[in-house]
């Protein structure tokens, strides 16, 4: 699963850390991208800033998914908001995005 969120200045501030299934996985970085490498199954990807966001999706065997983040306007504070994005125009971007992952939380523990 890849996580990635395009540069800009609009929330550029707002970084709250991404979860997936309740654990922390990366933060929603502008202009970043990170990957987990998890087993087939369910799982909900989140981000908290004034509210949750959530994001639910089925991930089948050797299949990759694309989580885009995107700044929204919030009542107090901006909020980060999870879609799921086409491989095509994911993969197009990411060559201009930069790596903001880890060792230790791209692999499944």
């Amino acid at each position: 699963m890849y996580f990635l969120r395009t540069a800009s200045m609009f929330g550029a501030a707002i970084q709250p850390d991404l979860r997936l299934n309740g654990q922390v996985v990366g933060e929603s970085k502008p202009g970043g991208f990170f990957f987990v490498d998890r087993p087939a199954g369910k799982y909900v990807a989140s981000a908290a800033t004034e509210t949750e966001k959530t994001l639910s999706f089925a991930l089948d065997g050797g299949e990759t998914k694309y989580v885009r983040s995107s700044p929204s306007v919030g009542l107090m504070v901006g909020r980060v908001v999870l879609e799921l994005e086409t491989p095509d125009k994911a993969k197009e971007e990411l060559s201009s995005l930069s790596y903001t992952g880890d060792a230790v939380t791209a692999s499944a523990k």
